[in-house]
């Protein structure tokens, strides 16, 4: 048994649409932010009925967002679009920390350069 009601998660992410912020309905409403946002997150993806149980449809979420089991040759134009953007992503990603990484660490020694 869910300790908030259907009707009341449906009219708490409706709030939110009205005052778009996350911490003010939260506020208003006493309830955590973690619950608003997951509620805001399943009637996104499924509407009204995802409310009852907002985990459930959680789950269904791909967790590895290439099809593995196929080979390129064989998936479609928006797979291959999907994994190419999730691969800019995570490249950025990784030079962006290593951007971090090497500002934390200036000692770090670099590469010698050649001089020829």
């Amino acid at each position: 048994m869910s300790k908030y009601s259907l009707h009341f998660k449906h009219q708490a992410v409706m709030r939110y649409y009205a005052l778009r912020s996350q911490q003010r309905t939260a506020d208003e409403l006493q309830i955590s932010r973690t619950h608003l946002r997951r509620w805001i997150a399943a009637y996104e993806r499924a509407g009204i009925p995802a409310l009852e149980h907002p985990q459930s449809t959680m789950s269904k979420q791909r967790k590895n967002p290439f099809i593995t089991d196929k080979p390129d040759a064989e998936k479609t134009q928006a797979e291959l679009l999907e994994e190419v953007a999730y691969l800019r992503a995570e490249n950025a990603y990784l030079k962006k920390l290593d951007a971090l990484m090497k500002r934390a660490n200036p000692t770090e020694k670099k590469p010698a350069s050649s001089k020829h």
